[in-house]
């Protein structure tokens, strides 16, 4: 479905913007000719050189990294999004476990890029616009030119087949890579197409990060719908983008939503009173939107909905129907699509199957069977309910999971085991405080209280930015426990 959109617009709209990218303080629009052109080149190349293998992709949002993913996922290669975040020792651990034999990165990442491939014998490495993926492109363009076929000559790819590996967020030290084919990703394309308007000529932006499931499934909706996506690298000018970009509608996260309605009440009563026209919807994802961010936009004059999904279920569960009003803090109505199926189990959690639901684990059988049943639904470990006219609501998390208002993940054991290995910090416990979900950690240490902070102040330095504990109790005795031994979970 993807390619055949992808092939349609290329034959049909040829000289229509599929991208809107940034030079100077102009807006310059990238056709759909040059885009699948290059997809082409870039095929051309891993058919050539890395037929059937892995391949990952490292970079701030840009043109070209969709280009990257888009021939990994219209060739035979399997394609695995990096989260610029990691260091250097996080990201080669990734590649070295999926196996990837390739790294396509921007030149925002090159010295990373160049500390992984010092570790990793045998990889090879590409920069966005280096001499050297010159050469190869410029091959390529030759190549094609004399043999007049490309891949939109050829038949369209097999939809089954493993086309990505996602890392979800918040992941242990074992990385946990999901296995999502093409299929999967094309059931999120036709379920939100069927819930949101969106048409041809519409202009949207990328502005959720592309490492990220909901990221990757949002564009490839809006491209297989003609829509023009504006590129933006840096998610803090959400305003400047939009007016550069003219932008109709946007897929966010909370964080950014917020970020969004607090530029626009500085510039106007209304949306549209402070960018020039109104703006159509926004639809939500990768963390609950609060009541408190759903009215400030609504004030503003913007319909803002929700949607609901895992990585394991190619962001897709549930999705709100714009034609029938958005249910605030709710997230969404059941999926539309007819192969997709919801429940909830006996005991109160949120089930899915079919196409959207990952493949399984990478390398881990074990781990995918505690998820998938014998019977093929998926788990979400999400508490819930579905009302009679398919309304989601979640209620509670299964997990201890944090979701942050970004929408990153962050697994609460992982700090707690780093904590706990500072000298003089006896116990800890990790939690999400409030409607940003901070990390918050109470501990229990044997050391005066100004030592700890130092202690947690200099652990903090070592993480990224997203896991860093912003509020830090020091108790004077130790944590709460059960009658079991096992510290009391709030």
């Amino acid at each position: 479905m993807l390619f055949e959109a992808f092939k349609r617009h290329r034959l049909e709209r040829p000289d229509e913007p599929a991208f809107l990218i940034t030079s100077g303080d102009r807006s310059i629009p990238v056709t759909w000719k040059q885009f699948t052109d290059d997809i082409a080149a870039i095929c051309w190349i891993i058919k050539k050189h890395a037929a059937g293998q892995t391949i990952a992709v490292l970079g701030e949002n840009s043109y070209e990294w969709m280009v990257a993913h888009a021939a990994c996922l219209f060739s035979d290669a399997t394609v695995v999004p990096l989260d610029a975040n990691l260091n250097a020792g996080e990201l080669a651990n990734r590649i070295r476990f999926v196996g990837a034999t390739a790294l396509i990165h921007s030149a925002l990442y090159a010295d990373k890029a160049h500390d992984i491939a010092d570790t990793i014998p045998g990889l090879a490495t590409g920069g966005f616009g280096s001499h050297k993926t010159d050469f190869y492109i410029a091959a390529a363009i030759k190549a094609l030119s004399i043999f007049k076929k490309t891949v939109w000559d050829g038949p369209a790819p097999d939809a089954g087949r493993t086309a990505t590996i996602v890392f979800t967020s918040g992941t242990t030290s074992e990385p946990r890579g999901v296995e999502i084919t093409l299929e999967a990703i094309e059931t999120f394309v036709e379920s939100t197409r069927m819930a949101l308007p969106m048409k041809e000529g519409d202009r949207s932006l990328m502005l959720l990060p592309l490492h990220h499931i909901f990221g990757i499934c949002a564009t490839y909706t809006m491209l297989s719908a003609g829509v023009a996506c504006g590129v933006c690298p840096d998610f803090r000018r959400i305003h400047d983008v939009f007016v550069r970009f003219r932008a109709d509608f946007a897929f966010l996260v909370p964080a950014l939503a917020d970020i969004l309605a607090a530029k626009l009440e500085r510039r106007g009563k209304s949306a549209e009173d402070a960018l020039g026209w109104p703006i159509r919807w926004i639809l939500t994802g990768g963390a609950p939107l609060s009541r408190r961010i759903y009215e400030r936009l609504t004030a503003l004059g913007v319909p803002t909905m929700s949607g609901y999904g895992l990585t394991e279920t190619a962001a897709c569960y549930s999705m709100a129907v714009f034609a029938g009003g958005p249910r605030p803090c709710s997230a969404g109505g059941v999926s539309r699509h007819p192969k997709v199926e919801t429940k909830v189990s006996a005991e109160g959690e949120l089930l899915v199957r079919g196409p959207n639901v990952m493949k399984g684990y990478y390398k881990s059988p074990e781990a995918t069977a505690k998820v998938i049943d014998e019977d093929g639904w998926f788990h979400t470990g999400d508490s819930g309910r579905i009302d009679d006219d398919g309304t989601v609501w979640i209620t509670g998390r299964a997990s201890r999971t944090i979701v942050l208002s970004s929408g990153k993940k962050i697994a609460p054991e992982e700090l707690e085991e780093k904590l706990q290995g500072l000298p003089g910090i006896l116990e800890a416990l990790v939690s999400g405080e409030g409607e940003s979900r901070d990390v918050r950690a109470d501990v229990y240490a044997s050391v005066p209280e100004e030592r700890a902070r130092e202690l947690v102040a200099a652990l903090n330095r070592t993480l990224p930015v997203y896991q860093r504990i912003k509020t830090l109790v020091v108790r004077p005795e130790p944590l709460p426990r059960t009658s079991s031994g096992k510290i009391k979970l709030g």
